[in-house]
């Protein structure tokens, strides 16, 4: 009996190792630093990484800080290549979404502090190589008035500065600061409940009599 508790803790705790690796991550460009940040409202914003091997983004996780009210109700983005050191024209992946899970972090420099994260609804095979990663508040087409929902910066790291366009990507320019986020894998569950399945059986015979 004693050996089948231990198999059973041992299973469960495969089953916490393979879920954690479920959001298997992909490129992370650095934590909020609570500074700064770009307009996402009246620009479309940019921010490059490098993807060593191929691989398919299923999940974006950036950081914004915003008056209350400002959000649109929606996130668009893009992935596209890498032009030079410039966001390049061809679009892999773009969509808008509204299922967005937004939460709230804290205050700072007056404004309210989010972690913004969504799934791709179709993810982009990508090839090992350079992207962008361009975010907007609300849909693409929505470039009205100045808004205070800024994608925040992160410390400088070993990326480019991030990029910005106001004439619907047609026309980059720098914006002089690096932005939190980070993308994440298509998760992969199957691991996982196949070990929850092992959890089960292991359970079941450790309740049978005798």
């Amino acid at each position: 009996m004693r050996l089948l508790n231990k198999s059973l803790a041992c299973a469960f705790a495969l089953c916490a190792c393979a879920a954690a690796r479920a959001d298997n991550l992909l490129y992370d460009n650095g934590a909020p630093n609570h500074i700064s940040g770009n307009n996402l409202g009246f620009a479309w914003q940019a921010e490059d990484f490098v993807l060593m091997t191929s691989a398919m983004p299923g999940a974006i996780r950036f950081y914004s800080l915003e008056l209350a009210g400002a959000y649109r109700g929606s996130i668009s983005w893009e992935i596209v290549g890498d032009n030079s050191g410039l966001p390049g024209g061809t679009i892999y992946a773009q969509g808008t979404t509204s299922t967005v899970q937004r939460i709230p972090t804290g205050t700072y420099l007056g404004l309210l502090e989010y972690e913004n994260s969504f799934a791709l609804s179709a993810p982009p095979d990508l090839p090992a190589g350079a992207y962008w990663l361009v975010l907007h508040n609300g849909d693409f087409s929505n470039m009205g008035d100045p808004n205070e929902f800024l994608w925040e910066t992160t410390a400088d790291n070993a990326s480019r500065f991030g990029m910005e366009t106001v004439d619907g990507g047609m026309n980059y320019t720098i914006n002089f600061n690096q932005h939190a986020f980070a993308l994440s894998a298509i998760p992969e569950p199957s691991q996982a409940w196949m070990l929850l399945a092992g959890c089960c059986l292991l359970g079941a015979l450790r309740r049978r009599p005798g």
